[in-house]
């Protein structure tokens, strides 16, 4: 991939835990004018399981605008992360 066009990254902390997240806005791998997402939940990156594009499956969504894709990045991490500590705490 190549460099993002937005970027952001924090922490959650629940129960005694903390989980670092990194989210990336690209530009659409099909259509240009549209933008799509990756996310690395403690620096691994997630792989989408419904690719947008064969070349590229680390890749989600298709946004008008990229604080759009942002948005819904920071949003997924986050349920992401809080999936991953119940995964945990079982």
């Amino acid at each position: 991939m190549y460099k993002p066009i937005l970027e952001k990254d924090g922490t959650k902390s629940e129960g005694g835990m903390t989980i670092q997240w990194y989210v990336a806005v690209h530009s659409h791998p099909l259509d240009k004018k549209n933008y799509s997402y990756a996310i690395a939940i403690d620096n691994v990156l997630e792989r989408n399981p419904s690719p947008i594009a064969d070349f590229d499956s680390c890749l989600f969504g298709c946004y008008e605008t990229a604080y759009q894709a942002l948005n819904a990045a920071v949003e997924e991490a986050n349920q992401i992360v809080v999936s991953q500590k119940i995964l945990q705490n079982r």
